[in-house]
């Protein structure tokens, strides 16, 4: 039985940079609430590349009580009992490092491109953001041949409005594997839906992997696909899920 359904934001429960689909997140919201009280339907958190402040909006907006992850596998938030860490990957090394990288970001990539912009606020990777698609892809190669002529200890990771560069120890899989062993919950009983690159190591530990179909077609392949994409994806998988947890 799937105990935890576990949602990544950009591309999950929200579009970037569209207005949230408030009908949809508000039947999602509702079965988490009844999760209080029927076994069956999971309850729900977020693991999400945004940073901590965003991701702590989110999960008022779902009446989450569950730890939650940030910036990949950066940081953990537990909205219970106000408990705030940071990956223990993240050492006075590797925070130099990133200090570089978000100088190197700042000097280099952000005054090239019009309309791209720091994800303020992180605290573990170096991310930024723009509407622009092929300014996306040419900021991620750049960043890219940058961290893998000089930077070992971290990778980067694309979506279809940001670029992320991360501590290769704190992806996504380690922030699953984090909620787990927070939270007790095995892996076995837990399930995860995600669309980008950043998402694969989480989705490959999650006993149910799941795709909107607005996923990249290698998130496709390790996954189930769903008819729907973002956020009705999300509705659509917590559907499954219950209802593969009262047949069995």
């Amino acid at each position: 039985m799937i105990k935890l359904f576990v949602l990544d934001i950009d591309g999950c429960i929200t579009e970037p940079f569209v207005t949230p689909n408030w009908e949809t997140i508000t039947e999602i919201r509702n079965l988490q609430a009844q999760s209080k009280n029927d076994e069956t339907i999971p309850e729900l958190t977020l693991l999400t590349g945004r940073p901590y402040p965003y991701a702590e909006a989110v999960a008022q907006w779902l009446n989450i009580s569950r730890p939650f992850v940030f910036e990949s596998g950066g940081g953990l938030f537990d909205p219970v009992t106000h408990t705030l860490e940071f990956s223990r990957f993240f050492t006075e090394d590797i925070q130099k490092q990133k200090e570089e990288l978000l100088l190197f970001a700042e000097q280099e990539l952000i005054p090239v491109y019009q309309g791209v912009n720091m994800e303020f606020t992180k605290h573990t990777d170096v991310g930024l953001v723009s509407l622009n698609e092929e300014h996306i892809k040419d900021l991620f190669e750049r960043a890219r041949k940058k961290v893998e002529d000089s930077y070992e200890d971290f990778e980067v990771h694309m979506t279809p409005v940001s670029i992320n560069i991360i501590c290769k120890y704190c992806h996504k899989g380690v922030g699953l594997e984090h909620i787990s062993n927070y939270t007790g919950i095995p892996l076995e009983e837990i399930a995860y839906i995600g669309d980008s690159s950043g998402d694969i190591n989480a989705l490959k530990r999650a006993a149910k992997a799941f795709a909107p179909a607005n996923a990249i077609p290698k998130v496709h392949e390790i996954s189930e696909s769903l008819e729907n994409e973002t956020t009705k994806g999300v509705l659509e998988a917590y559907q499954k899920i219950i209802a593969e947890n009262r047949e069995g």
